[in-house]
């Protein structure tokens, strides 16, 4: 699967991916120095596993460690960001 970096919150170390053709966003806390930017496209066999995961950064050819929240559609994305 893959997603597409749409919303970052710095303060927070938070981001929201948008999961492609399924409308819904992957929120995370990242836990490594190598941070995506909006637009980055990202890779994982399962964007719904909850707890630390490691995404695959396509845009930047690495990976980074993450830690997944929750998926949410795109009404909730601020919230979830906590903005």
């Amino acid at each position: 699967m893959k997603a597409i970096v749409r919303m970052i919150n710095p303060k927070r170390g938070m981001y929201a991916a948008e999961i492609e053709e399924m409308g819904e966003f992957v929120i995370f806390e990242l836990l490594d120095s190598s941070e995506p930017e909006v637009g980055d496209v990202l890779s994982h066999h399962d964007f719904y596993s909850m707890g630390g995961e490691s995404f695959k950064n396509l845009t930047q050819h690495c990976d980074i460690d993450v830690f997944v929240e929750n998926v949410c559609g795109a009404n909730l994305v601020r919230q979830q960001l906590l903005f």
